[in-house]
């Protein structure tokens, strides 16, 4: 069942990133919320389940965009494992974590997405625009994803995946 949540979950986000506006001031950046979703089964669940979200999440970023297939997915997996070696030692139902750990990766992928692409020639951006492109990222990741993690957290409460917990 939690597989089902998660490819639910992944189409919403699809269609969710792909609807919502990119603002001119934080450089254009695309919401990041296949990302998020990622990232909450990076922090949530086993490692198999994480590299499945990355696959997945990366294959439809980049069946949005004119990204060739795979690129995202390699940047979703490196970011998502690099956090998983962290879901011991921090606080993972916290906004906080939410909010930071949504930033730092939103930031990395972009940055890790603008370098791939620069260094293949499929990318002609200048690097005054891709740093905002980046902080923009960053700034956007550290908003969606505590809502996100929520939202996320009740679709796996409302199916029984999880227990609920105590406030």
């Amino acid at each position: 069942m939690t597989s089902l949540v998660m490819l639910f979950a992944m189409v919403c986000g699809a269609v969710l990133q792909a609807v919502l506006p990119k603002w001119q001031f934080l450089g254009q950046a695309n919401p990041p919320v296949l990302l998020g979703i990622v990232l909450y089964y990076t922090l949530t669940h086993d490692r198999r389940l994480t590299l499945q979200a990355a696959i997945v999440g990366g294959v439809l970023q980049d069946a949005l965009g004119m990204i060739p297939l795979g690129y995202s997915s390699f940047c979703f997996c490196v970011v998502a494992l690099a956090i998983g070696h962290f879901k011991d030692i921090v606080f993972v139902h916290e906004v906080l974590t939410h909010t930071l750990f949504g930033a730092l990766a939103a930031g990395t992928v972009t940055l890790m997405l603008y370098i791939l692409l620069v260094s293949e020639g499929q990318l002609v951006l200048r690097p005054a625009w891709g740093v905002m492109k980046i902080f923009g990222s960053a700034i956007l990741g550290g908003i969606l994803v505590p809502f996100e993690f929520e939202v996320m957290e009740s679709f796996d409460r409302m199916v029984g995946n999880i227990e609920s917990r105590e406030s």
